[in-house]
């Protein structure tokens, strides 16, 4: 059996991996095809993988500072997207705050 044509995006990989699920959810294909479609998932996931990892290791390399450093969270992890509160010091009380600090909302 020839081999499938691996895709060319992240994108098309998922749909196809969603493709092949949504097949596989249907209870209707007989053992021989659900290992064929099985396999083809497996493959895509080792490309969607290996794509994300990639991406991971680029946003690394760009996020480094002029040390080399890199900036904000370890590698790994995602940071939040919401800074996590701090109380408000006597400066911040005051209203006369650094221009260049973050912003207060609330």
């Amino acid at each position: 059996m020839p081999q499938k044509k691996e895709p060319q995006t992240f994108e098309a990989a998922l749909e196809r991996i969603e493709q092949i699920a949504a097949r596989m959810e249907t209870g209707d294909l007989p053992l021989d095809d659900l290992l064929v479609a099985y396999e083809e998932g497996l493959r895509l996931i080792r490309f969607c993988s290996q794509r994300l990892d990639a991406a991971e290791k680029r946003l690394e390399t760009i996020t480094r500072d002029a040390s080399g450093q890199p900036q904000g969270a370890a590698p790994g992890e995602i940071p939040s997207s919401t800074p996590p509160e701090n109380p408000a010091t006597e400066e911040d009380a005051s209203g006369s705050g650094s221009p260049s600090g973050p912003a207060r909302l609330f």
